[in-house]
């Protein structure tokens, strides 16, 4: 358990530094250019935005992403490890149980150990726009959405709903 602890010591941080970033640019777009640009922000910046955070912290930081079930971005698509992470949190879902606020898994072991600190997103009202009902979508941004992710799984939630996880690879040696 100590090694959990040191991985949330690590990562939660950072996890949430990503969060809030994201979140903190988006509501300034949202207010300065309104929805369709916005969009357009965050499909050219998000996962910019997230490549400098992780170089933020350095080298021990092997990994740093947004994901989900339902994805919007091919490049967020989970892989083997998150998608045993995000069962985790759905299986909480389905069960209406109090969903976990983190999780820690050892994903592999070389001369070094890696793993990764989840910490589940939930759908704000700033999110609302963009991944909430497309029938109260203008018409304009239902296109642009399509244009920009026509393969797009992350519309139709509602407030509260679990969107996903913020993944935070470490590496660590045995003496850490």
């Amino acid at each position: 358990m100590e090694k959990n602890q040191t991985i949330e010591k690590i990562a939660a941080p950072i996890a949430q530094e990503l969060q809030e970033s994201l979140k903190n640019i988006l509501t300034t777009k949202l207010k300065e250019v309104g929805p369709i640009e916005t969009l357009k922000y965050c499909n050219l910046q998000a996962l910019a935005l997230t490549d400098q955070v992780k170089e933020k912290h350095g080298a021990r930081i092997t990994l740093l992403k947004r994901t989900s079930d339902k994805i919007r971005n091919p490049l967020n698509k989970p892989d083997y490890p998150e998608k045993e992470a995000l069962e985790i949190f759905l299986e909480a879902q389905r069960r209406h149980e109090p969903f976990p606020s983190s999780y820690v898994q050892k994903v592999e072991q070389n001369w070094n150990t890696k793993y990764r600190y989840y910490k589940p997103l939930f759908i704000g009202n700033i999110c609302l726009n963009c991944h909430g009902s497309l029938s109260q979508m203008s018409p304009s941004l239902k296109e642009e959405l399509q244009k920009r992710y026509p393969l797009d799984e992350a519309t139709g939630y509602k407030l509260g709903d679990f969107r996903g996880l913020i993944t935070v690879e470490i590496s660590l040696s045995e003496g850490d």
